[in-house]
């Protein structure tokens, strides 16, 4: 199936690449099946950093077994990502390997012609992160997301800060850390990760600055379309900014 049929497979697919490249950064293990399918482990105690990604709106199970049956995920939470709504044959093959939680993540696109990006409000400055803050930016993305320090401990290493077209950011108010971001440039493509802002500078307005700032940044890189997987806390926001969803992503995680 090509992209002139499947107009979203580019966009899923750069989102599968940019999971290669976390695996890889992290000295972990990376895969691709011909068909695109790829397995990305980065170690990370996350699920969604490891398992198994499928670009494609017909997925074949037999692949998705074959990936699914790595030793590299042994002791790791894991996921099997699909895109849509998964069938039968694909939810039999997550039960068989113990993943039978499942949730979805909204694919949100902000195409050309979107609109005007808004600027940071008040004292407000998003900066590249500097060498030497991979460490400053790991700490504040995982308070930001609410879990123990070490789970994003990966984003702390400094191959990820030499990985081509990725780029860190960190936000400040008034010379405070506040939030964080990170975007991936391919092509015409900016995809938006790792928005995340302290529990004690929420509902300012920082979440929206951050992904704005990505978007312009990428913007003068060439990317005309940008893309995210959202959760449902910042699906409003990133919608204020153009963002529309268009598909889903079906997750397949090992019940808590």
């Amino acid at each position: 199936m090509t992209p002139l049929h499947d107009p979203l497979r580019p966009i899923v697919f750069a989102y599968t690449v940019v999971r290669d490249a976390l695996a890889a950064g992290a000295d972990g293990r990376c895969t691709r099946d011909p068909d695109g399918t790829v397995l990305a482990v980065s170690g990370a105690p996350v699920a969604t950093l490891n398992g198994v990604i499928n670009p494609n709106r017909d997925p074949n199970p037999q692949v998705l077994e074959s990936l699914a049956g790595d030793p590299s995920l042994t002791g790791l939470p894991w996921s099997i990502q699909v895109r849509g709504r998964a069938g039968r044959a694909v939810t039999e093959v997550a039960a068989r390997f113990g993943l039978t939680a499942v949730s979805t993540l909204p694919l949100m696109i902000r195409r050309p012609g979107a609109g005007v990006l808004p600027g940071p409000a008040g004292s407000l400055r998003i900066r590249r992160v500097e060498d030497g803050e991979l460490g400053l930016y790991a700490r504040t993305m995982a308070e930001g997301f609410g879990v123990p320090h070490e789970v994003f401990a990966m984003f702390a290493e400094p191959a990820l800060a030499k990985t081509e077209h990725f780029v860190f950011y960190l936000a400040e108010a008034d010379g405070v850390v506040v939030g964080t971001g990170m975007s991936a440039v391919s092509d015409h493509l900016v995809g938006v990760f790792n928005i995340g802002v302290l529990p004690q500078h929420r509902r300012q307005g920082h979440g929206q600055a951050i992904t704005a700032e990505i978007i312009r940044v990428g913007q003068s890189a060439g990317a005309t379309t940008a893309y995210l997987y959202s959760s449902p806390m910042g699906e409003p926001v990133y919608a204020s900014l153009g963002f529309r969803t268009e598909e889903v992503l079906t997750v397949f995680t090992a019940p808590v």
